[in-house]
């Protein structure tokens, strides 16, 4: 992790100071800033590493607390990836279950009474029969932006994609971020809260 001084200067990088043993990757923030959810292979107990679940640490006296396993019935026997919440507690995620529109998808776990349901993957508006995965949800839901590859306008090895909901709030089919991508990898997006920043990893 890194801060930022006051005058906007960023500090060295730090291992966090719950990670740094098993593999931890894909942070999100909840909009409020007060939990940080992300994927590991880390043991429930024991030592010996797992299959990737969704994790989360909470801030408390501005300090972070010890990792909580989300459980199901969001993380099961195999693996979950990229977690992104919304201001309603929804999550959404990567997943390869037998349930699948494709070869991955992305799903939603909706947040009701305290508690998450089933996962269910999203429609044939954001997922394909190929590949799906990386997605960012904006709080209000309003869109997401995800990485899809193997589509017929796709460029090279995975491209964004965004799709926004319409005013009934389902979702329109996803359109290729064209001026984003390149032939390489481009994935892994982030929108500032504010909405100004668009931050993605590509391998151009």
């Amino acid at each position: 992790y890194l801060t930022k001084d006051s005058k906007g200067k960023w500090s060295k990088p730090e291992i966090a100071p719950f990670a740094g043993k098993y593999s931890d990757l894909e942070p999100a923030f909840t909009p409020d800033g007060k939990k940080l959810f992300f994927a590991s292979n880390r043991p429930l107990t024991g030592h010996t590493t797992k299959d990737f679940d969704i994790w989360y640490v909470e801030k408390k006296d501005n300090k972070w607390g010890e990792p909580i396993n989300l459980g199901e019935p969001v993380n099961t026997s195999t693996d979950e990836f990229y977690p992104s919440i919304t201001l309603s507690g929804n999550l959404y995620f990567t997943a390869a279950y037998k349930n699948a529109v494709g070869k991955e998808d992305i799903y939603l776990a909706g947040f009701e009474n305290g508690k998450y349901n089933t996962p269910v993957p999203l429609d044939t508006a954001v997922n394909s029969a190929t590949y799906e995965f990386n997605a960012f949800v904006s709080p209000d839901e309003q869109f997401i932006i995800f990485t899809s590859y193997g589509r017929t306008d796709d460029k090279g090895r995975g491209d964004l994609y965004m799709s926004t909901k319409d005013s009934g709030g389902k979702w329109q089919p996803a359109k290729n971020l064209v001026l984003l991508n390149s032939e390489k990898m481009d994935y892994c997006p982030f929108v500032s809260f504010d909405k100004k920043k668009l931050f993605f990893t590509s391998e151009r």
